[in-house]
């Protein structure tokens, strides 16, 4: 995910909801706003390639497929997320961890592939959403991408990665 919190954007006030743009009336609390800040997550100036930092992957399994995902579970990881990649082949997606469930959106914000996501809470898929980029310069005119309920995990991949995932399909998640 790449992108701000819906609220307190540069120069934008509040934007709506809670990692990718406009969402939330009201105040964000620290996990949503750490969410939505990773959807569409990057810091300007990073590498258009540019990894997760450590580089720490697991693999995420859900209906015969295999993601190996880079996990970015601080804020500074998710805050990056996939911006300004310009390649994430298939197979290949990150994947953000949160400490509890949360229901934050993500958004679109200077990610320029388009992504599937997933969300997912005790073992199983509570939703998925294909999101397309944002070419706006203002994250707060973003389409944010909300989940159907709580999750704790959010794994981005390549477009349409996720199509025949349904919402209570196992998802089993390890390390490499």
């Amino acid at each position: 995910m790449s992108g701000w919190p819906a609220e307190g954007l540069p120069g934008t006030g509040l934007c709506g909801v809670s990692p990718s743009v406009p969402r939330l009336a009201g105040a964000l609390g620290a996990a949503a706003a750490t969410v939505f800040v990773a959807a569409c997550s990057g810091i300007a100036g990073s590498g258009g390639n540019a990894g997760s930092g450590d580089g720490a992957t697991v693999t995420v399994r859900v209906r015969g497929l295999t993601i190996v995902a880079e996990v970015a579970d601080s804020d500074t990881e998710r805050r990056r997320g996939l911006m300004y990649r310009t390649d994430l082949p298939p197979g290949r997606g990150m994947i953000f961890e949160f400490a509890g469930e949360t229901t934050s959106g993500f958004y679109m914000f200077r990610t320029l592939l388009p992504l599937s996501i997933m969300f997912v809470r005790d073992g199983r898929v509570v939703g998925v959403r294909e999101m397309t980029p944002c070419p706006s310069d203002d994250p707060s005119s973003c389409p944010v991408y909300y989940p159907d309920g709580a999750y704790t995990h959010a794994v981005e991949a390549p477009a349409r990665t996720f199509a025949e995932v349904v919402a209570g399909d196992p998802v089993a998640i390890g390390s490499d």
